[in-house]
C-alpha cells in the first residue's frame, strides 16, 4: 500500500503525518508526530523568521525525513502556515530549507487553511446535519469555520494566534493582569465572526487538534477517567470553566505543573483560553466537541484520493 508525509509546518510546531489509502478507499492515519519549533518566537509580531527559529526548523525537518526515510516513502508534502505567509524573509527561509533538508515549501492562504481544517474534521466525523464553528488554534493565526456536514456556509482565518497574542501583549504570563484588554482586542478582531454567527446558528465548537486536545487532557485529568479522549470527546462545561479562570490566574511555573498539559504549550496556553471563551461567550454556545483531526489529515485525504 502507498504511503505519503505531510509536513504541517506550523508557527509552533512542525508535525509530521504519514498516511496511506484503506481498503475502502478513506485515508489511514498511520504515524503522527510534533516537535516543537517556535517559528515564530522573537520575530512574529516583526514578520521576519529570526536565524535562531530557521535553525530550529531545519533540525526539526532533518528529524523528520530521518522518520519518513525509515518508512520507506517516496512522496512527501510540505505545507507552511500563518509564520511563513507572513514573513518578510519567507523566501529566504524556503530556499534555505529546500537547499539544507530537500523539503520543498509550499505556503498556504489562510483561505486555503481553513479549507483543509474542514475537510480534516470531516475525517474525525464529529460533524452532523447540525450547524457548528470548527476553530483552530495556532501560534500565527486561529481559522474558523461554520459548516455542518456536507458544506462549508462561512470560513475565515484571523492573524490571531497564541504567539502573536503572547508578543503583542508583550509576553504577559499572567492573563488577569489583562484580561478585559485582551478580551476587548480578541472580540474587535473576530466581528466578522460573530455576524456570521447570527446569520447561521451554530449549536456547537468543534476545536481541532493542539491546544483543544491539551484542554481535553486538563480535563479529564482533573476528573479521573482514561486520559485520552477520541474524536468526538465532548468537553463538561463547567470543568471548561474552571479551566478557564485558573489558566488566567496561572503563572507559567503553575501550568508546567498542569496534569495533561505539554511543556511547549505552557507559556502561551493562557491565550488559548481566553480565545475560545471569548467565542463561546460571544455566539452563546454551551458545547465543545473535540477533533484530533485537523489540517495535515485534510490535506493527506484529499492527496490519497487521487492515488
Amino acid at each position: 500500500m502507498q504511503r505519503i508525509a505531510i509536513l504541517d509546518l506550523g508557527t509552533n510546531t512542525f508535525n509530521l503525518l504519514i498516511a496511506e489509502k484503506g481498503q475502502n478507499g478513506n485515508p489511514v492515519f498511520i504515524y503522527s508526530k510534533e516537535l516543537p519549533v517556535e517559528l515564530g518566537k522573537g520575530g512574529i509580531h516583526k514578520a521576519h523568521i529570526t536565524p535562531e527559529a530557521t535553525e530550529r526548523a531545519i533540525k526539526a525537518l532533518h528529524a523528520h525525513r530521518k522518520t519518513i526515510t525509515e518508512h520507506g516513502i517516496k512522496e512527501e508534502y510540505a505545507f507552511a502556515t500563518s509564520a511563513v505567509r507572513g514573513a518578510d524573509n519567507k523566501k529566504e527561509f524556503t530556499d534555505r530549507i529546500r537547499i539544507e533538508t530537500g523539503i520543498e515549501i509550499n505556503i498556504l492562504s489562510g483561505e486555503d487553511e481553513a479549507k483543509w481544517i474542514y475537510e480534516g474534521v470531516k475525517h474525525a466525523s464529529v460533524l452532523g446535519d447540525q450547524v457548528s464553528v470548527i476553530m483552530d488554534i495556532g501560534g500565527g493565526s486561529t481559522e474558523f469555520i461554520i459548516a455542518n456536514s456536507k458544506e462549508i456556509f462561512w470560513k475565515r482565518s484571523y492573524p490571531l494566534g497564541v504567539t502573536r497574542l503572547f508578543e503583542t501583549f508583550n509576553r504577559t504570563e499572567i492573563l488577569h493582569e489583562k484580561e478585559k484588554l485582551v478580551e476587548q482586542y480578541i472580540s474587535e478582531m473576530l466581528l466578522e465572526l460573530f455576524e456570521a454567527g447570527k446569520q447561521y446558528n451554530p449549536i456547537e465548537l468543534i476545536g481541532s487538534s493542539g491546544s483543544f486536545e491539551s484542554f481535553a487532557q486538563i480535563i479529564q485529568a482533573n476528573v479521573g477517567g482514561e486520559p485520552d479522549p477520541k474524536n468526538g470527546y465532548e468537553f463538561p462545561m463547567s470543568e471548561f470553566d474552571k479551566l478557564y479562570h485558573v489558566l488566567l490566574k496561572s503563572t507559567l511555573e503553575d501550568r508546567l505543573r498542569m496534569k495533561g498539559l505539554i511543556q511547549m504549550r505552557a507559556p502561551m496556553f493562557a491565550y488559548s483560553g481566553m480565545l475560545t471563551k471569548t467565542v463561546l461567550d460571544k455566539l452563546s454556545i454551551k458545547k465543545i466537541k473535540l477533533s484530533h483531526y485537523a489540517l495535515k489529515e485534510g490535506i493527506a485525504g484529499h492527496l490519497l484520493e487521487k492515488l
